[in-house]
């Protein structure tokens, strides 16, 4: 796969006679194998056991500190080493895929930064921080074959809802939060319970639970889509279908509510992906979303507290 990895390099003798230290720093993907080759390590060889790699794979989510970053400005004035990273149309590399540029990369930083500063990484799994969005459908069909991650429109969409439905699994929802490989323009993605919660319903595993008082009372089909927007709680919930609720700032609203049932939202494939009277948002995922039914509801009054309960959104005493 095309990542480069987290690696630390340590001088051999004759860079230890030029005073080089460890390093730790991304290696970029078309280096990487080249450099291992030249060590004991032999190459980048997939583990017996996961078939990964065994280097930390970078995905370019840098934070720094800001003193020691402002020294390395002051001394480098921004000039960071530059890089090439050709891409060629084939396996002969003889004709280039696209114009090969200079590149400088923040993920160099480390080079700029003195003997002795702390410099180090956070390992996360791949489905709560790394799903790319980067090739079209038919590149994205190429690199599925190669890689098992597409890395287009639809599968981007699929890791969203996916992440979603593991945050409510981990909170002690009943929902099934892997679902099931589908194809979706040719292209292998993650299908299950379409799941949308708004920075204003919950930012950390924390809000959630907060979210959530009584999870084992809320259940979700895996053909459901749910969208929480605004200060909600849901408090009891079998969602079998489409639920939105919106609560706009300033109101507040409890779930309370038993069975939701109705035909929900479906994906609806596209025939001709190159029919520009389609738009775009919907041609590079390859389908458009049919909204058959759904349970909607949006609160709206400042200072007001509202339930949702036996199908119906009632207003509670004012806010005090």
């Amino acid at each position: 796969e095309a990542v480069g990895a987290i690696c630390k390099l340590v001088p051999d003798e004759d860079g230890k006679k030029r005073d080089l230290k460890d390093l730790t720093i991304n290696v970029e993907y078309n280096q990487l194998d080249a450099l291992l080759k030249s060590t004991p390590v032999g190459g980048d060889a997939a583990d017996a056991k996961t078939g990964l790699s065994p280097y930390p794979g970078n995905i370019n989510v840098l934070v720094f500190k800001a003193k020691p970053y402002a020294v390395a400005l002051e001394k480098s004035h921004g000039i960071v080493p530059e890089f090439v990273n050709p891409k060629y149309k084939d396996s002969t590399k003889t004709v280039f895929k696209k114009p090969t540029r200079l590149e400088c990369m923040m993920q160099d930083y480390p080079r700029l930064c003195d003997p002795g500063s702390k410099i180090g990484f956070t390992a996360l799994e791949r489905w709560c921080c790394f799903s790319a969005v980067k090739n079209n459908l038919d590149d994205a069909k190429d690199k599925a074959a190669k890689t098992g991650f597409g890395e287009s429109g639809c599968t981007g969409e699929a890791d969203a809802y996916k992440i979603n439905r593991k945050k409510l699994r981990l909170v002690g929802v009943d929902i099934d939060d892997e679902g099931k490989t589908v194809e979706l323009a040719g292209i292998p993605c993650s299908s299950g319970a379409m799941v949308c919660l708004h920075p204003s319903f919950a930012c950390t595993l924390e809000d959630l639970k907060k979210r959530f008082p009584e999870p084992k009372a809320v259940s979700i089909s895996s053909r459901s889509t749910l969208v929480l927007n605004g200060d909600i709680t849901i408090k009891r919930l079998e969602l079998d279908g489409a639920l939105i609720v919106t609560a706009n700032p300033g109101a507040s609203v409890v779930i309370d509510e038993g069975k939701v049932k109705n035909e929900g939202y479906e994906f609806q494939m596209l025939d001709d992906l190159k029919d520009t009277s389609i738009d775009e948002k919907f041609r590079i995922r390859g389908y458009t979303l049919s909204k058959k039914a759904a349970a909607d509801y949006t609160c709206m009054d400042k200072d007001s507290q509202w339930t949702i309960s036996g199908g119906k959104c009632v207003r509670a005493e004012a806010k005090k």
